[in-house]
């Protein structure tokens, strides 16, 4: 029976209502996967299971209720009802929650060791509170098809009309509780939005019904679909179900794939994945829309066209992923455009995103009108409509599941997600061939280019020219604008050397090294590195090294390993536990041993593949110690990691007395986050005390106990060698000196804290406004000059009496080491009140050497050695400050002095070698550094680089090179060993070796010295290779534009 239109005010009004309703379901979708994460953690398991679930929903709902619709009367009003019933099980989803929390707690022990049981138990506690909800909401679109389509020529209008609107509405629905809802109002108001929005499209869609008499509105007469005979070649009804799933599943593929290859470049925080989610859907409301104008006449749509939009999907994957090493070029001019600021942030990973996925999203869009009035010329003829657009969707939905399931937990791993993206394209092609070969209107040529695209595919997934590694593991957003933005990005890329990479499940992990130097970055974030072993280290110490002695220490997170190496240095601690989500992570760690001591090896250390939340949630451990070392904040999911209910479950895994050391990275986040995280983590311990660790980081130490500080237990432990070498690689020389890192006690902690609102589990407060920050420059100094305010003294308050001598003598010379001026005059200050000793002195002379004060640093050092003549350092030190003073014959027989005594006294062996190469006398300076590489147990690289440099300063280049290529061998990235190498080669006219060594130099260290473009540049020459030679000068002059000597050899300025 024919269903007569409505009136345009009521139909305009339909469509309303189905805006909201998908404004609604993407808001839920959001909410319902954050709080169920918060629950089961943010390993892809957990995440796949909620998005399982919620999928399996709307397939179900589409089929059955699409199916069941047919034979009820008034659709708009069976709609109306369906919406108050989305908005009733989304109300009580809220209870929902809590009471599958509770089960999965209770459960977890039984089935923890058991994957299978354990991924059961997920998927019944999602299904609990995702099923009914998304499985109503899955009927909507057949109902509301049936309620608005009067025949089947206007079905295409119809489907495409209600597709790209409610599409839309997911689009407004994914930027408001993205940007609005959640940052403001938290996940339970979040889900209370989304339930007003679904009763209003109910009023409105009921309010309708009952204004309408609609005669086609009669019970047992549905929407019979009149199909024309089948024709014996075209593919049948279920046949083209299949293939709409396998399109669906490619759908996926690709999002989740550009969503992991995105999150690297434009970063990996809430607010991006977001926009990449909002970009997607908006290319589906694009291609629906277009697909309604243009198409939408029945008549038009055949498997032909069914084909070409496979190809046309092919294609425009394929270009991103050509110009994907392109499209990121965007981002650094935009941010310096908009000073860095948020809002030119979330521009250029808008852009981005849209430049990547737009395309190949509207393809996927215009798809699903056009394949439902395929399918509506296939259907039998006792079919109706609205049963046709559920079982189409279903199957779409259907193939979804099966694509990111796949995709996430096997083809990322096992390809990669550059090859994902390619592969995804072969199957569409090859979805083009099959359906042009059953098409009456197939052709060779469209044939024949599929087959090349296949070929294409093949190439790009494994061509390195386009699968660029190091670049692809590169944070534009983050590493951009290095080198003040004079270096493109594969020049970036290049500056360091990729030596491990893989797409692990959750995260893409990548290993680069260079001179001393190496990192792990995980999805292009650097979050372990030699630059930050010292916090890594200290991460590891503080909780371990102070009463009562650990005996079982919990680590949340592997990273480099490093912190579960410091903390293996103890030999009292019987367990290290660590929680790593991700397995990629471990696979990584030898090419990290530098940093993690091959810690792995080490019987007491056990990995746990887990989300921290979940393995502190369900966790019957108890543990003295527990070290917190998450990456930013600002990364999605993160922030969980510094809510008030994060440490509310740390306090209750400590064991009495047990200590908490939290790292937070000062440098990305605002004062008033760092006051946040603070009034968060404070009043679940009894002592809280914050400490600096290296450059800009923090680390927070709570104790259960609030025990005076001591250092007896670290004394007893200094004799230990390996012990004894993580410390004075902080430089602690002696045990009491780890105070110099102090900041504030407890009692100022709370104040700085005090009214500070908390980041809960429903307001993750932190995860909104760290994003904003990260690119604002200044925000360390920022935060000290905060802590600044709060600080009372060098000295912890509750330190052991007996301590405090020793603690400033030791703080005061560590901080002189660590060059913080600020801090070492306040341990000096405080010294004076303490009786006189040679640590007093020295200190005190250093701290006068580090201000440029030269006579009274003399003075100070002077008297030091008055009271301990023999002291190595305190003439050391007198000596640096009398050749400082121009008294380099005093300085020299000071030296002398200490070597009769000290034959093997590092420091005085290395102002020998110094003080000859600043008077030039290189013959003195060479023997001075043999003697010190032979009281080395092992030199450095970088002391065979020295080496070789002074003999090529005596001309003895035939000595030079071995030393060098020893150098060189030792560490394969050293400046200096292969800056020296290419002037040794150059200067004997082996020309090629030359530029082999020089060109290291500019790839790895490109602003170090102008003068190395220029040598180069003149390699080239020699070697007939003038295009390289002008190249060359052109990098040195973009980043050296106002040196004169490359601004008159550069071919063009």
């Amino acid at each position: 029976m024919r269903t007569p239109s409505l009136p345009r005010q009521k139909f305009l009004t339909i469509l309303a209502c189905f805006f909201f309703s998908g404004a609604a379901g993407l808001i839920y979708q959001v909410a319902w996967g954050k709080a169920l994460g918060l629950i089961f953690g943010h390993t892809v398991y957990a995440i796949a299971t909620v998005l399982a679930v919620f999928m399996a929903g709307l397939a179900a709902g589409s089929a059955y209720i699409g199916r069941w619709s047919e034979q009820r009367a008034k659709p708009v009003t069976l709609y109306a009802w369906i919406e108050f019933l989305v908005a009733a099980t989304g109300a009580f989803s809220l209870a929902s929650l809590a009471g599958v929390r509770s089960l999965y707690v209770a459960a977890y022990p039984s089935v923890s060791g058991l994957p299978p049981l354990l991924l059961v138990l997920r998927f019944f506690g999602a299904t609990v509170v995702l099923f009914i909800p998304t499985f109503l909401m899955g009927g909507t679109l057949p109902i509301l098809v049936r309620g608005i389509t009067r025949n089947s020529a206007e079905l295409g209008i119809r489907v495409s009309q209600l597709y790209w609107v409610n599409t839309l509405g997911a689009v407004a629905g994914t930027l408001i509780s993205g940007f609005v809802l959640l940052p403001a109002l938290g996940l339970r108001v979040t889900v209370t939005s989304a339930v007003a929005l679904n009763i209003l499209a109910g009023l409105l869609a009921f309010r309708i019904a009952k204004a309408s008499s609609n005669p086609g509105d009669v019970k047992g007469s549905p929407s019979i679909v009149t199909s024309a005979a089948v024709d014996p070649q075209q593919p049948t009804f279920a046949f083209l179900l299949f293939l709409f799933a396998v399109v669906g599943s490619t759908a996926f593929a690709y999002e989740i794939a550009w969503t992991r290859l995105l999150a690297i470049t434009i970063s990996s925080s809430t607010y991006a994945f977001t926009l990449m989610l909002a970009t997607f859907l908006a290319g589906t409301v694009i291609g629906s829309a277009f697909f309604q104008r243009l198409f939408a006449s029945s008549e038009r749509i055949s498997l032909t066209t069914f084909s070409r939009t496979q190809t046309g999907i092919a294609i425009t994957a394929l270009s991103s992923l050509i110009f994907f090493h392109w499209i990121p070029v965007a981002i650094p001019p935009l941010l310096r455009a908009t000073h860095q600021t948020f809002s030119g942030l979330v521009l250029a990973q808008f852009v981005t995103s849209a430049l990547t996925v737009l395309p190949v999203a509207t393809i996927f869009g215009f798809n699903f009108p056009m394949v439902v009035v395929l399918l509506d010329h296939t259907a039998r003829a006792n079919t109706g409509r609205s049963a046709t657009v559920g079982r189409a969707y279903a199957a779409n939905t259907f193939g979804a599941i099966v694509g990111s399931l796949i995709t996430g937990f096997w083809l990322v791993p096992w390809l990669g997600s550059f090859r994902v993206i390619a592969a995804a394209a072969g199957v569409n092609l090859l979805l083009a061939v099959a359906l042009e070969l059953r098409s009456s209107e197939s052709h060779v040529l469209p044939l024949a280019m599929n087959l090349l695209c296949l070929l294409i595919a093949f190439v790009v997934g494994s061509s390195s020219f386009f699968y660029n590694r190091a670049l692809l593991s590169l944070s534009a957003v983050l590493y951009g604008n290095s080198y003040q933005g004079h270096l493109t990005l594969g020049e970036i890329a290049a500056t360091n050397d990729l030596v491990f990479t893989a797409d692990g499940v959750n995260d893409s992990i990548a290993v680069f090294r260079s001179d001393n130097y190496v990192a792990l970055r995980i999805n292009g974030k650097v979050d372990a590195s030699t630059g930050d072993a010292r916090t890594q280290l200290l991460l590891g110490h503080l909780g371990a090294a102070f009463e009562p002695a650990p005996r079982r220490v919990l680590i949340i997170g592997f990273g480099s390993g490093m912190t579960a190496s410091a903390v293996a240095r103890y030999p009292d601690i019987e367990t290290i536990d660590c929680a790593e989500i991700e397995p990629a992570v471990i696979r990584a760690a030898p090419y990290l041993e530098s940093l993690n001591r091959n810690v792995l090896s080490d019987p007491r250390v056990h990995v746990i593949f887990d989300d921290a939340r979940n393995f502190l949630l369900t966790s019957r451990e108890k543990y003295d110690l527990i070290i917190s070392e998450p990456s930013n904040p600002w990364i999605a999911g993160i922030a969980t990691l510094f809510t008030d209910e994060y440490y509310a479950a740390v306090r209750r895994q400590l064991a009495p007395g047990g200590k908490f050391v939290q790292w937070v990275q000062s440098y990305s986040i605002a004062p008033a986050d760092l006051r946040m995280i603070i009034a968060s983590l404070a009043p679940h311990f009894a002592e809280v005390t914050l400490w600096r660790a290296a450059g800009p980081d923090l680390l927070l130490l709570g104790r259960t106990d609030a025990a005076r500080f001591q250092f007896g237990r670290l004394r007893s432990l200094w004799q230990n060698p390996a012990l004894r070498k993580d410390f004075e690689s902080i430089d602690v020389h002696q045990p009491e000196g780890l105070v110099a890192y102090y900041l504030l006690d407890d009692m100022a902690v709370r104040k700085l804290a005090e009214g500070n609102t908390l980041n809960t589990d429903d307001r993750t407060l932190l995860e909104y406004h760290a994003p904003q920050t990260v690119l604002t420059p200044g925000l360390s100094e920022e935060n000290q000059e905060l802590i600044t305010q709060f600080r009372n003294g060098p000295l912890p308050t509750n330190l052991e009496p007996s301590e405090v001598q020793h603690a400033l003598e030791g703080g005061s010379l560590t901080a002189v080491d660590l060059s913080d001026e600020a801090n070492a005059r306040n341990f000096v200050r405080a010294l004076e009140s303490q009786p006189e000793s040679t640590p007093h002195y020295i200190a005190q002379g250093r701290f006068a050497l580090m201000q440029g004060a030269l006579t009274d640093a003399k003075s100070f050092l002077e008297a030091a050695i008055k009271r301990d003549p023999d002291s190595p350092e305190a003439m050391h030190w007198l000596a640096i400050a009398e050749h400082r003073s121009g008294e380099d014959t005093s300085a020299r027989l000071r030296v002398d002095e200490i070597l009769k005594r000290h034959p093997r006294f590092l420091p005085a062996l290395t102002d020998e070698m110094e003080f000859a190469v600043d008077r030039k006398d290189f013959r003195i300076a060479l023997l001075a550094q043999l003697n010190r590489i032979a009281a080395m147990p092992d030199p450095a690289a970088s002391e065979y680089c020295r080496l070789g440099a002074i003999w090529m300063k005596i001309s003895n280049l035939a000595e030079a090179e071995p030393v060098l290529l020893r150098g060189a061998l030792k560490d394969p990235y050293s400046y200096a060993c292969h800056l020296e190498l290419g002037e040794l080669y150059r200067e004997t006219g082996r020309f090629p070796l030359a530029r082999q060594h020089f060109e290291l130099v500019v790839r790895f260290y490109p602003d170090y010295e102008p003068t190395i473009f220029r040598s180069l540049a003149g390699v080239y020459v020699a070697l007939g290779d003038s295009h390289s030679a002008k190249s060359t000068l052109r990098k040195g002059l973009r980043l050296f534009p106002d040196d004169p000597e490359l601004q008159k050899a550069a071919p063009d300025k």
